[in-house]
C-alpha cells in the first residue's frame, strides 16, 4: 500500500508551507519553492467557501452600539466552479481504450465498473475539477492497497492488490521539479488525526535513474515535528519500475498571470473577485430592502396602554383592533396613527445584479448572459453553440488541458494491472477521452451531422460506431462486417 486509508484517519487542515519545505528538505532531500502561491490559494479558497475575511462581515452602528452581521451572499464563486465541472466532466464522459480486455479492467463493460467504478472515479473527478477551477490546481494520485513490497522497495506481483485513487486539491500539492508547466516530481501532503494525535503524512514521487520511486513519511506534531513509524500497511519506499508517474496534475487552461513562473495553476475566478464582490453587495442590498422597508406605524403615547409591569403596548398587541377607550380626550389629526411605507427598489437591484452577472459570466469564460437572475428565460443545449461561441471555445480549450492527465492516470492503471497485479491487460493500448458534446450541441444534432459525414465518406462507418455506441475499433469493424454480410 502506498497511501493512507480513509477509514483510519480524519482529515484536518494542512500545515503552512514553511513546515512542509523543512520536512521535504531534511527527510526527502527535496526542495520546493515558496513562490507566493500559498496566500493566493487561501484567498481563492475563502471566496470559494463564500466567507472572505474582511468583506462578508458587516458592522452597523445603530447610534447606541456596533452590531455585526453576515452579508447575504449568492456564492457565485462556487457556482462558477460547479458549472465548469459539470460542463467538462459528467455522466457521459468516458475513456475509450483500444483493447477490449483493458477497457473492461479499467471501467467495466458499461463504463461504470472496473477500477474506475470501484473507486467512484467520475464522481470524485468531477468534484476535483470543481476544486481545481476554484484553487487553480488539482491532482489524482494512484496507489495500490495490499501490495507486497520488500525492504528495498521492490514490488512483488500480487493478484490481491487493489488500485485506489486520492483526489487532492492545491493546498496539499507541492511541486518539486517541473519543466514549463509540466510537473515531473511532486509531494502530496495530508495533516490527519489518529486517536486524538495530529499527524503529518507526506508522500513524495521522485525520479531516480529515470524511474519513479514513491517515498512515504509520517510525522508527529506533539513536540515540534518529529518522524514516527509508518503504519504496518504503508511501505516507506516503493519502486514503481516505470518512467511514467502515478500521479496526474490538472489545471484550468488559463495562464497564471499572478505568478507566471509557478508550476501551479490559477483560479478560474482569480481576475473576477471584484465582480463577485459587486454581486454580493447588490444581493445583500436587495435583501436589506425588505428588512428596512417593512411597514411602520407611529403612535402617540396617548393611544398606548400599560401592562402590569408598566410597559406600553399598542391595542393590536392584544387583538383590540376594533374599539379603544380614549377617555374624554378629543381625537384630532395629530393623534391619528401615521404610516411609513418606504418604496422597495427591487427592479433596480435585480437589474444591477444581472449586469454584474453578465460581467462575471464573460470574465469566467462562459460568454455573455450565461447567468440570468430573473430566471425568465432558459437556454437549451441546442442554443448554446449558435448563441454563445465563446462558451463553445472555452469548453474546447479546457478539454485540451484536461484530456492528457485523464489519459495519463488511465495509463498508470493499465501499467499497474499488467506489471504488478498480473492482469491480462495491454499497458500500451490506445487511450482517448470522450467528452460530452451534448452540453454544446444536443446528441441528436451531433448524430445527424456525423451521419451526413459518413454519407459523404468524410467519416468512416466504424468511426461513427466508436463515437456514438462506445465500441472499440475492432468491435465496430466486426459488427459492420456482420451487418453488411462481408466474409
Amino acid at each position: 500500500m502506498v497511501d493512507l486509508s480513509e477509514e483510519d484517519f480524519q482529515e484536518v487542515r494542512p500545515l503552512d508551507n514553511s513546515t512542509i519545505q523543512k520536512c521535504l528538505r531534511e527527510y526527502f532531500g527535496a526542495e520546493t519553492v515558496d513562490d507566493g502561491m500559498e496566500s493566493l490559494i487561501e484567498r481563492w479558497h475563502e471566496w470559494y467557501s463564500g466567507a472572505a475575511e474582511g468583506f462578508h462581515d458587516v458592522y452597523i452602528n445603530n447610534g447606541l452600539s456596533t452590531v455585526k452581521r453576515k452579508m447575504h451572499r449568492l456564492h457565485m464563486a462556487k457556482r462558477v466552479c460547479e458549472d465548469w465541472a459539470n460542463l467538462l466532466l459528467n455522466e457521459k464522459t468516458y475513456i475509450l481504450v483500444g483493447d477490449k480486455k483493458s477497457g473492461r479492467f479499467l471501467q467495466g463493460e458499461d463504463g461504470s465498473g472496473g477500477v474506475f467504478g470501484d473507486n467512484d472515479f467520475w464522481t470524485e473527478a468531477n468534484r476535483l475539477v470543481e476544486k481545481t477551477f476554484a484553487l487553480g490546481t488539482g491532482a489524482i494520485v494512484c496507489g495500490v492497497d495490499g501490495m507486497k513490497v520488500d525492504g528495498k522497495g521492490n514490488i512483488h506481483t500480487s493478484e490481491n492488490g487493489r488500485i485506489r485513487f486520492d483526489f487532492i486539491d492545491a493546498r496539499s500539492i507541492f511541486p518539486i521539479s517541473w519543466s514549463g508547466e509540466k510537473i515531473t516530481e511532486a509531494a502530496f501532503v495530508r495533516q490527519v488525526v489518529d486517536n486524538g494525535e495530529v499527524l503529518l503524512y507526506i508522500q513524495a514521487h521522485l525520479l531516480e535513474d529515470s524511474e519513479y520511486v514513491i517515498y512515504n513519511r509520517c510525522f508527529s506534531e506533539k513536540e515540534g515535528i518529529t518522524e514516527i513509524e509508518l503504519p504496518e500497511n504503508i511501505a516507506p519506499k516503493v519502486k514503481t519500475g516505470s518512467d511514467q508517474p502515478w500521479f496526474s496534475v490538472i489545471k484550468p487552461n488559463i495562464v497564471n498571470n499572478a505568478v507566471p513562473t509557478s508550476a501551479m495553476g490559477i483560479s478560474v475566478f482569480a481576475d473576477a473577485i471584484d465582480i463577485i464582490k459587486g454581486i454580493d453587495l447588490c444581493y445583500d442590498s436587495l435583501n436589506m430592502e425588505f428588512v428596512l422597508g417593512k411597514k411602520m406605524v407611529f403612535l402617540r403615547r396617548d393611544l398606548l396602554e400599560k401592562d402590569d409591569n408598566g410597559n406600553y403596548f399598542a391595542p393590536q398587541d392584544v387583538n383590540r383592533q376594533l374599539f379603544m377607550y380614549l377617555g374624554d380626550k378629543a381625537l384630532d389629526g395629530d393623534m391619528l396613527p401615521q404610516e411609513f411605507n418606504p418604496a422597495l427598489r427591487v427592479e433596480d437591484h435585480v437589474r444591477g445584479i444581472q449586469e454584474q452577472m453578465n460581467y462575471l459570466s464573460s470574465k469566467c469564460g462562459f460568454g455573455e448572459r450565461h447567468y440570468r437572475f430573473d430566471a425568465s428565460n432558459v437556454v437549451t443545449a441546442t442554443q448554446i453553440n449558435s448563441e454563445n461561441s465563446n462558451l463553445f471555445r472555452s469548453i474546447r480549450k479546457h478539454e485540451i488541458l484536461l484530456e492528457k492527465p485523464l489519459a495519463a492516470i488511465a495509463r498508470a492503471v493499465l501499467y499497474i494491472g499488467a506489471n504488478l497485479l498480473g492482469k491480462d491487460v495491454d499497458k500500451n493500448a490506445s487511450i482517448s477521452v470522450v467528452f460530452d458534446d451534448s452540453v454544446i450541441e444536443d446528441e441528436a444534432s451531433i448524430q445527424a451531422r456525423d451521419l451526413e459525414l459518413v454519407k459523404q465518406k468524410i467519416m468512416m462507418p466504424y468511426e461513427y460506431r466508436v463515437k456514438h455506441f462506445g465500441e472499440d475499433e475492432a468491435t465496430a469493424k466486426r459488427i459492420l462486417k456482420e451487418v453488411n454480410g462481408d466474409e
